[in-house]
């Protein structure tokens, strides 16, 4: 009689075989998320490092740094009015923020050719350029003013504009001449910006450094507080400012004004932190806090035209 032939895995080896396969992927899975999670990482790094290139080629054409937004700027008789089109063609955006003066022979930040009209053009916040998105950020990661990374224009271009009593309107702290960075591989250019929220929200396109500034000598006058960013009391903004995002395992990436790039974590950065998370704007402990390396000084300097209330 001949024997059976068995062509079946019995229940005990077919337990034993996805015991086996389970244990590879418990194994495996960490390791996979470690690698999608470094090259994430990279090519953020990779991103900013062509924003570093982009903006000492502007640099070396202007000898000045981009405005973080120009909203206005002088007519031919000197006076500051909106910043339109028509004497922005290089541009072809109102009011145009940061991105577009660092996108010289990359894609357009904001393709106009998408849009039927100018308004449609100018109402957009959906990026184009894929060198302005985080690849580890899901929502925002495309928008314009609520997206990836922000610029650290306290120091380098605060195109926002004061007047004192009898005097014309002018600039806060913009332009900043190249000459006055003593350190460029010291002094933050643009990164992660986390917005207004703890999760992320809005201005992010402004990348607030340790110490937001606020103007004058008081800080308990509520005309010397700064008039723009984060509103602690909207949806999105409650931190009050917009500091670095630590996106990365722990760490925030930030391109310098030589254009290397890093990933470094928020203490490092300057900020006072309490766990994973800087502190709200009214928190912040200036004696833990420190903008050595946002000034350009390589020193916990206040930016011109500010004043920190209470600087050690």
């Amino acid at each position: 009689m001949k024997a059976r032939i068995r062509n079946a895995f019995s229940l005990i080896e077919l337990l034993v075989v996805i015991g086996i396969i389970a244990l590879l992927i418990a194994i495996l899975l960490p390791s996979l998320a470690s690698a999608r999670s470094s090259a994430r990482s990279t090519v953020c790094l990779s991103n900013l490092r062509q924003i570093g290139i982009q903006n000492s080629m502007y640099l070396n054409e202007y000898r000045v740094f981009p405005p973080v937004r120009l909203k206005k700027a002088p007519n031919a008789v000197g006076e500051m009015v909106v910043y339109e089109h028509d004497f922005g063609r290089h541009y072809r955006r109102s009011k145009p923020r940061w991105q577009w003066f660092l996108a010289d022979g990359l894609e357009p930040i904001i393709n106009p050719d998408k849009y039927p009209d100018e308004e449609a053009f100018n109402a957009s916040m959906k990026l184009d350029s894929p060198y302005f998105e985080d690849p580890a950020m899901s929502a925002f990661a495309n928008d314009v003013r609520n997206g990836a990374y922000g610029y650290n224009g306290t120091y380098l271009g605060n195109t926002r504009t004061t007047a004192e009593d009898g005097e014309a309107e002018t600039w806060i702290h913009w332009p900043v001449n190249a000459e006055r960075i003593v350190d460029m591989g010291q002094t933050i250019l643009a990164g992660d910006s986390r917005g207004g929220s703890k999760m992320h929200g809005n201005h992010s396109y402004w990348l607030d450094p340790p110490k937001k500034a606020v103007y004058g000598d008081d800080p308990d006058d509520p005309d010397t507080q700064q008039d723009f960013g984060p509103n602690p009391e909207k949806p999105l903004e409650e931190l009050g400012h917009s500091p670095v995002e630590a996106r990365h395992r722990g760490k925030g990436a930030v391109v310098f004004t030589d254009a290397h790039a890093e990933l470094l974590t928020l203490s490092a950065l300057g900020y006072h932190t309490t766990g994973d998370n800087v502190v709200p704007v009214e928190e912040i402990d200036r004696t833990i806090a420190h903008n050595k390396l946002w000034a350009g000084t390589g020193r916990d300097d206040p930016p011109l035209e500010y004043v920190y209330p209470n600087n050690p």
